[in-house]
């Protein structure tokens, strides 16, 4: 036994150990480009989840003047806006599945809410790009609010806020209605619906908050922002027209329209040969011929283009050649213009109504409007 001991205690020789550190070596270096193998990996999946969660969410639509707006911020308000119009059609069925089709007096309000609902449903179509639109057009309106000093007050957003959730904090008190001693009483009184409480807002607007929580991902803070862009939007449409001018250049003008070419040259012919405008328009024009054909005072921008470029083109005086417009054909005769002329009261009103749209008209498309939308960085639906 004494023997055998001591020759399992022999030292190894020097290729068993050779062999030995290859082999240790060789479960090293496995251990290592195991390892490094391993690193790479999750390098490869840090990049990517980093890619996906951050850079891209982080990444802009669209940049205003140096303000970017964030593909993170567009997705969410691209899930509200799918949200706003799934409720809507919603709404739309519901009211439909309570009226009977075959009913005659019913026909109409049916039709008319089919149609409401196909109109909803297609919008999703063109969502996406009005959603972004929307987005610069807010921008836009932030900017020139704080240039010109505009500001939208968190109570005035608050009350945005309740008006459009039907709560008023005052609500008129109904006046009775006088009952006299001849009058008959024959149809019972209709209960009048108590206007919202404070509490029943309160808890209106707290369960829709969760509701956007859970179903797009939105907070409170996104929500009042929509609010407070409608008070900023309403202050700078103020603001706009108030600048608008009350005067601008105007021709006063009469036209002959008919529908063919042939009818059109066949009318310039006998103005040419001396007949009078106003009495061939009454005889011929499809437009205004009561009043021989005349259109009175206009400035720009109330014609369709192509007849405007005509009209404005002439001096007083002078008569058109063949206008073609999606109207027809026109021939157009200059009566007076007048380089400063105070507006008419509907065409100021006209202008007024429409010069915050003006405005955003002609900022939509400037070089301080960067577009980096691609139809990858819609959100998937559902």
């Amino acid at each position: 036994m004494a023997k055998k001991s001591r020759q399992q205690q022999r030292p190894l020789s020097r290729k068993l150990l050779s062999r030995k550190g290859h082999e240790e070596r060789q479960k090293r270096m496995l251990y290592v480009g195991g390892g490094i193998t391993f690193i790479a990996i999750l390098l490869v999946l840090g990049v990517g989840f980093y890619q996906e969660y951050v850079v891209k969410p982080s990444a802009p639509v669209a940049v205003v003047d140096g303000q970017a707006i964030s593909t993170r911020e567009y997705q969410l308000m691209v899930k509200y806006r799918r949200l706003e119009l799934a409720n809507q059609v919603g709404m739309l069925q519901s009211q439909l599945s309570r009226l009977d089709p075959t009913a005659e007096d019913q026909q109409f309000l049916v039709q008319y809410l089919q149609q409401q609902i196909q109109q909803a449903q297609s919008q999703e179509l063109s969502l996406p790009t009005q959603v972004l639109d929307a987005m610069i057009d807010d921008e836009l309106v932030r900017q020139e609010a704080a240039r010109r000093g505009i500001v939208a007050p968190p109570e005035e957003v608050q009350l945005e806020i309740e008006q459009q959730f039907g709560y008023d904090r005052n609500p008129p008190t109904p006046a009775p209605t006088p009952i006299t001693a001849t009058a008959a009483i024959t149809v019972a009184p209709t209960p009048t619906e108590p206007p919202m409480s404070g509490e029943e807002f309160q808890q209106y607007y707290d369960d829709y908050l969760l509701s956007l929580r859970n179903h797009v991902g939105i907070g409170e803070d996104v929500f009042r922002r929509l609010f407070e862009s409608g008070v900023y939007h309403a202050k700078l449409q103020e603001a706009l027209a108030e600048e608008v001018p009350t005067t601008a250049e105007q021709v006063h003008a009469r036209h002959i329209l008919v529908e063919t070419e042939e009818e059109a040259q066949e009318a310039l012919d006998r103005l040419n040969a001396g007949e009078d405008f106003a009495a061939l328009a009454k005889g011929l024009s499809a437009d205004t011929s009561d009043e021989g054909g005349d259109l009175g005072w206009f400035p720009r921008g109330q014609m369709v283009p192509e007849f405007e470029e005509a009209v404005f083109a002439l001096q007083p005086g002078e008569t058109s050649d063949l206008v073609k417009t999606s109207f027809g054909y026109h021939i157009i005769n200059l009566i007076e213009r007048d380089a400063d002329r105070p507006l008419d009261e509907s065409v100021l009103d006209q202008w007024k109504a429409s010069s915050l749209e003006d405005w955003l008209t002609e900022r939509r498309y400037t070089d301080d409007v960067e577009r980096y939308w691609s139809s990858d960085k819609v959100p998937p639906a559902g």
